[in-house]
C-alpha cells in the first residue's frame, strides 16, 4: 500500500531519529565510508551484479550507514520482480496495454510518441490494482490527451522493506531502458516524460532520471523515509535526476514516530502541507474515520487510513490538484509557524511562492517567456521549504487569507493586556473563522500590528464585508501583572482589520492580490472591545480592490 508495516523497522531505527537530529552523530561518523576496519555485512568493494542489456549495479559503502541504511542486498532476479509497463490512452482508459523496449508491443499498442508521457510508479506494499492509481490515471487522461505508463513491479515490492528497496534499484533501471529506448528508437523527446511516483517509487523515479539525460520531471509524493533519509544524493532521490524535481511531504513525522516520508528536503521545490507530517482528518483517535472510510471507499481505502493515512495524503493532494480549480499556492518560509503568523506571504520574488501538485511546472519563478528556465534558475529554489495548509477531506485545496489587527493606543489603555482574540470575516461566499491566538493567551501590545493566517475552501474574491473580533482578556494567578480587578483596563483597542488573498501572479504579473481595509462605524477611528465582548468592522475605510504590480 506504500507504507512501511513492519514492527521491526521501529526498533532498527530508534536511533536514527536521535541521528537526524544531531545527537548522536553530528559529525557524520556513522558514515561506513569513514570506517577503516572490514565489517562482516559490508561487501567487497567491487562487488557487481549485470542485468543483460539493463547494465550492472554495485554495492559500495557509500550505501552503508551504521544508523540510516546499516544492511543492504542486491535486487531479486528480473523474472522474481517482474517489471512490467501497462499503457493507458484516451482510446483505452480503462484496458491497459502491455509494453516493452522493443518495436512489435510498441508499434501494436495505441502509443502517441507525439504527446507526453506520466510515468506512475507505487510504493511498498503496493500494486496497480490500487484505487488510487486508477484515480491518478483517470484525472491525468481527463486534463489532458496523453500517454499514461503504470510501472508494475508488485512482485518486488513485498517485505522484506530492506529487499523491497534494493528492488527499487533494478526497477529504476527497468523504467530508464524504456525510456531511453523510445528516446532513440522513436525520437521521443526527454522533456516530455514525467515520473510520479509514491513512497518508494519516488526513489525509484530518481533511479531512472539519473540514467536518462534530460528528463523533464520527476515527482516524489512522500519519498520514504528508511534506508533513504540522510544518506548521499545517489542513494535517493536528489534534485539532479530530472530537470524538474518537485516533492510533497506529508509524513515526516520519522520512523519510530510511525512516520515513513522524509522530511528531508530532496527536490527543486519540497512541499510541506500542513507542516509536511500530521495531515488534518488523519487522527483516527479524534473521528470515526476507518468505519466511515469503510461504508464509504471500501475496506482498501480503509486500510490505508488505519495504518498510513499521513502518508498516502500526498497521492490525494496530487490526484487532487490535477484537474482543480482551486490553486495550491506555497510560501517559502524558515517554518511552518511563522508562515502560520503570515510573515510568509507575498510571492514578490521569483522563489517566494510556488504552485504544488500536477501544476508545479507553471510555477513563476520556473518560467520565462513561456519556457522552463535553464537549470542554474531552478537551483535558486533548491534547499527552500515552501508550506500551505489544506483541508482535511475533498476539497483539499483552501484559499489562504491573511488576517492583520492593528490595534490602537489611546492614553486610558493599557500598554498591554494578555488574552484570545478570534475573527470571524463575512463575504456573501462564506464566513471564514479564525483563531487570531492560536497557541493560546497571547500578549498583545496597544499600538502593534498582529497577523495571522486562515483558510478555506471558498475564494472569497476580496469580497469582504464585515470583521467581527470577539476579545476574552485573560488572567493569570501566576502573573500578577495580568491580575486586572478594579485597578486596570481590560480592553482591547482596535484601529482596523485588514483581509488580504494570495493569488499566484499570471505571466508577465509580479505580484497580485485582493485587499481590503475595514474600520469600525464609532465617531473614533478605533474599537473600543471590552472583554467577553465584540468589535465590529466594516468595509469603509478603503474600498476593496484587486491591486497588481507589474
Amino acid at each position: 500500500m506504500g507504507y512501511i508495516s513492519s514492527s521491526a523497522l521501529v526498533v532498527v531505527y530508534f536511533c536514527a531519529g536521535l541521528v537526524h537530529a544531531g545527537i548522536l552523530d553530528s559529525l557524520n561518523w556513522a558514515r561506513s565510508d569513514r570506517i577503516e576496519v572490514n565489517l562482516p555485512w559490508l561487501p567487497y568493494e567491487n562487488e557487481t551484479r549485470c542485468y543483460d542489456e539493463l547494465g550492472c549495479l554495485n554495492i559500495t559503502r557509500t550505501w552503508y550507514h551504521l544508523i540510516n541504511r546499516p544492511f543492504n542486498v542486491f535486487p531479486l532476479p528480473r523474472s522474481v520482480i517482474n517489471t512490467r509497463f501497462i499503457l493507458y490512452t484516451r482510446l483505452n482508459p480503462t484496458e491497459g496495454q502491455f509494453i516493452k523496449a522493443n518495436n512489435q508491443s510498441i508499434e501494436k499498442s495505441n502509443l502517441d510518441i507525439k504527446k507526453k508521457i506520466k510515468f506512475i510508479i507505487h510504493g511498498f506494499i503496493d500494486t496497480p490494482l490500487s484505487n488510487w492509481v486508477g484515480d491518478m490515471r483517470d484525472e491525468l487522461l481527463k486534463y489532458q490527451d496523453l500517454n499514461v505508463i503504470v510501472v508494475d513491479w508488485a512482485g518486488g515490492s513485498l517485505p522484506l522493506y530492506t529487499q523491497a528497496t534494493a528492488n527499487t534499484r533494478l526497477v529504476g533501471l527497468e523504467v530508464a531502458y524504456l525510456i531511453n529506448y523510445l528516446i532513440k528508437n522513436y525520437e521521443v523527446n526527454s522533456k516530455d516524460i514525467h515520473i510520479i511516483g509514491h513512497s518508494l517509487g519516488a526513489h525509484t523515479a530518481g533511479y531512472a532520471g539519473a540514467l536518462v539525460p534530460g528528463l523533464g520531471r520527476i515527482t516524489g509524493l512522500d519519498p520514504a523515509e528508511p534506508y533513504f533519509q540522510g544518506m548521499p544524493a545517489h542513494v535517493r532521490l536528489d534534485h539532479t535526476d530530472a530537470d524538474l524535481v518537485d516533492v510533497i511531504h506529508t509524513d515526516g513525522k520519522g520512523i519510530f514516530f510511525l512516520g515513513y516520508g522524509m522530511s528531508q528536503s530532496c527536490g527543486h521545490l519540497d512541499f510541506y502541507p500542513n507542516d509536511g507530517k500530521e495531515q488534518p482528518g488523519c487522527d483516527i483517535t479524534q473521528t470515526p474515520l476507518v468505519p466511515l472510510t469503510l461504508i464509504r471507499d471500501g475496506l482498501e481505502e480503509a486500510s490505508r487510513v488505519l495504518v498510513a493515512c499521513n502518508h498516502v495524503r500526498a497521492i490525494k493532494l496530487f490526484i487532487d490538484s490535477i484537474n482543480s480549480k482551486c490553486p495550491y499556492i506555497a510560501h517559502a518560509c524558515p517554518s511552518y509557524t511563522q508562515f502560520k503568523e503570515g510573515r510568509c506571504f507575498t510571492c514578490k520574488s521569483s522563489t517566494s511562492c510556488a504552485i504544488m501538485g500536477f501544476h508545479a511546472d507553471l510555477t513563476p519563478g520556473l518560467i520565462e517567456s513561456n519556457d522552463i528556465q535553464p537549470q542554474s534558475k531552478k537551483d535558486e529554489m533548491v534547499g527552500n521549504r515552501y508550506f500551505l495548509s489544506t483541508g482535511k477531506e475533498y476539497p483539499y485545496c483552501h484559499r489562504t487569507y491573511r488576517i492583520t489587527i492593528e490595534l490602537a493606543r489611546p492614553t486610558y489603555a493599557e500598554s498591554w493586556v494578555q488574552g484570545h482574540l478570534k475573527a470571524a470575516v463575512h463575504s456573501p461566499s462564506a464566513v471564514i473563522y479564525v483563531d487570531l491566538t492560536p497557541s493560546g493567551d497571547a500578549k498583545l501590545e496597544h499600538g502593534a500590528r498582529y497577523t495571522a493566517i486562515a483558510t478555506h475552501p471558498v475564494d472569497l474574491a476580496g469580497n469582504v464585508r464585515k470583521v467581527e473580533l470577539n476579545w476574552e482578556y485573560d488572567m493569570n494567578v501566576l502573573e500578577p501583572r495580568t491580575l486586572c480587578l478594579f485597578w486596570c483596563n481590560d480592553h482591547l483597542y482596535v484601529r482596523n482589520v485588514v483581509v488580504e488573498e494570495m493569488e499566484m501572479p499570471g505571466r508577465g504579473k509580479r505580484d497580485a492580490q485582493f485587499s481590503t481595509k475595514l474600520c469600525t462605524k464609532g465617531k473614533k477611528d478605533y474599537a473600543d472591545i471590552p472583554n467577553r465582548g465584540k468589535g465590529i468592522f466594516v468595509d469603509g475605510c478603503v474600498v476593496s480592490e484587486k491591486s497588481a504590480r507589474s
